[in-house]
């Protein structure tokens, strides 16, 4: 019988006493989370990679700074970017999986998604498809990209990063990564402020001016740090290739 009810429940998204399931607004509300972090934490780390435009010092002096050293008397603590590495990673993963409840089940459901898509031709459902497409990509990329830098992060400085840049062939996955990354996170957090933050207006036409707004102000810091951190990309090549 429990069990019986716990599929009865799993079906109409209300529990035995008639009242609507809380886990699914748990669940969105985490996610919404996660993103969030992830989101600041990749316009934190395209603002930390772009620092190699003002030189190799630079960049270390940014690597110091973050591993603690204006605490531990000017000498950073290399294990510190790896708790920061296998946090962000849980913060993903945690994402990743809680963001696949919204993905489409089956090639049925993801037709008629398309089909959906192509006749509203609505903005922020084509952003959805832009969001489901870069997160299936991101699910593999980063997740290879947070595997590497976990086991390299007690040795992150100038060289080494330009090394894996150009002797490790990741120069054009780098690139294209950050393409996705910037998408992906941009909508996302578009999408989280318009889901969670009150936009309403006394009209229609000046709560669609609020949303728009939102919209160019998420997506121009995304931008420009994006452009700045794809230039900073070819300094990391050109230095891999000097080397």
């Amino acid at each position: 019988m429990q069990n019986d009810e716990v599929v009865i429940q799993s079906y109409l998204k209300v529990t035995s006493e008639r009242k609507k399931r809380r886990n699914p607004a748990r669940w969105d509300k985490w996610q919404s989370i996660t993103g969030v972090v992830l989101a600041i934490f990749i316009l934190f780390h395209m603002c930390f990679t772009s620092s190699i435009l003002f030189g190799e010092d630079a960049f270390n002096a940014v690597v110091a700074f973050s591993e603690g050293s204006f605490i531990f008397g000017g000498h950073g603590i290399p294990w510190i970017t790896t708790i920061v590495v296998a946090v962000i990673g849980i913060f993903f993963v945690a994402h990743a999986f809680l963001a696949m409840r919204k993905f489409p089940a089956n090639f049925q459901q993801l037709m008629i998604f398309k089909t959906h898509k192509n006749l509203m031709k609505h903005c922020d459902t084509t952003l959805w498809w832009v969001q489901f497409i870069t997160g299936f990509i991101l699910f593999f990329m980063g997740s290879a990209h947070l595997f590497t830098i976990l086991f390299a992060s007690t040795n992150i400085n100038a060289i080494t990063s330009a090394t894996r840049f150009v002797q490790g062939n990741l120069a054009e996955f780098y690139l294209f990564l950050l393409v996705v990354m910037v998408l992906h996170a941009s909508v996302g957090l578009y999408r989280v402020i318009i889901k969670w933050v009150p936009l309403e207006a006394p009209t229609t036409a000046q709560s669609n001016i609020k949303r728009r707004n939102v919209k160019i102000a998420v997506f121009t810091i995304f931008i420009v740090l994006g452009v700045i951190a794809f230039i900073a990309d070819f300094t990391w090549i050109a230095l891999g290739k000097s080397l």
